[in-house]
């Protein structure tokens, strides 16, 4: 089916709008847990109408949205059952980072802070681990093999993108099932780039030494330049 080869999905456009497939359509992503699942979902789809892999450019950048949709629930759920307090969403949570929240959020309120920190980054480690597990159980179209899949990232320096990086790696170095196997799809790629993880003073620096570990352990990931 189709004569393409090896593309690069726009995984940005598809989780903020959503999808049609044959059967049905899918609505856009309202949190890092579903994010992750599409992103699974998607990777299947494309992978049965072409030969070659398929990949993701920069899934830490794309996922810093649904990081901040799901920080953003929890964060209203604290308030309501720490605080016993009802509070309102902003319009539109994904233009609000998880570090420029007005700061009586903080000062008045830290246990719900607290909470919501907590639980987003459980519900992206959770997400990941899905990612990574659906990505080794669904099979091609040939019925006998895996999708080929790659996953790019290590540049955002978001909290938000850098909690993302940090649970990919965790989850690569963790392994899938009882076992614990290395886990052969997603191929991971870590971007490596000046001022952002390649001396001890870059922002992310942390994350390219966890990077090192994984790849120590598991061969994954790989490095761009």
């Amino acid at each position: 089916v189709g004569m393409h080869n090896c593309l690069s999905i726009p995984f940005d456009d598809l989780l903020a709008n959503g999808f049609n497939t044959r059967q049905a359509d899918v609505r856009p992503a309202n949190s890092i847990n579903t994010a992750f699942q599409l992103v699974a979902v998607i990777f299947q789809l494309q992978s049965l109408q072409q030969f070659g892999g398929v990949a993701a450019t920069h899934l830490d950048w794309t996922m810093v949205p649904y990081v901040r949709k799901s920080f953003a629930k929890h964060y209203k759920d604290g308030m309501l059952y720490i605080e016993n307090t009802i509070w309102e969403l902003p319009h539109d949570v994904t233009n609000i980072s998880i570090s420029d929240m007005p700061t009586y959020l903080y000062d008045m309120f830290p246990k719900a802070y607290k909470y919501a920190m907590d639980m987003t980054e459980k519900e992206c480690q959770q997400a990941v681990e899905g990612m990574y597990h659906n990505l080794n159980t669904l099979q091609s179209r040939s019925g006998n093999q895996l999708p080929f899949t790659s996953i790019n990232y290590g540049t955002c320096t978001l909290p938000e993108g850098r909690m993302v990086i940090k649970a990919l790696l965790d989850g690569s170095i963790k392994g899938v099932g009882k076992l614990h196997k290395t886990s052969i799809f997603p191929c991971g790629i870590f971007q490596l780039g000046k001022g952002i993880n390649r001396k001890p003073e870059d922002p992310n620096y942390d994350l390219y030494q966890l990077a090192l570990k994984s790849t120590a352990k598991r061969l994954y990931p790989n490095y761009a330049n």
